[in-house]
């Protein structure tokens, strides 16, 4: 049985956010980084942790082992899926929203999320192309 994933936002804390994915192998934690903050860089217990907080940001990690690119890939679907409902809710109801201008940082899609290995030398590493929402 070939299961398609499932995703469900869990938490967001300091750049990065957590999902829930449950497919055929079982449910697991994965998550991303989107950003890292001055104050993160100057909390960080060295420069190891630094540079692995800047090397990851956009990438799809399940602790240090790379996720297979099919799983990246239908993240990347159900994001900007995700991401065209929200748009699309907000601008059914202006009179409850107000009206999101069309360069409004809101409309920016979700960044592509790449599949990445860990490397204590190198840091987070993607492991293959960009693996684009189809």
């Amino acid at each position: 049985m070939n299961r398609k994933p499932q995703f469900a936002w869990q938490c967001s804390y300091m750049g990065t956010v957590y999902y829930r994915v449950t497919d055929e192998t079982g449910s697991y934690e994965v998550s991303i980084r989107h950003s890292v903050s001055d104050y993160e860089l100057s909390i960080a217990n060295g420069d190891d942790v630094r540079h692995a907080m800047r090397t990851g940001i956009g990438m799809l990690v399940r602790h240090a082992e790379a996720l297979p690119a099919d799983i990246v890939a239908a993240f990347n679907d159900w994001r900007a899926a995700e991401h065209a409902a929200a748009m699309a809710k907000l601008d059914a109801a202006p009179q409850r929203y107000g009206v999101i201008a069309p360069d409004d940082e809101l409309r920016k899609p979700p960044m592509i999320a790449r599949a990445a290995s860990y490397d204590p030398a190198r840091g987070w590493t993607p492991v293959c192309e960009l693996e684009r929402a189809a």
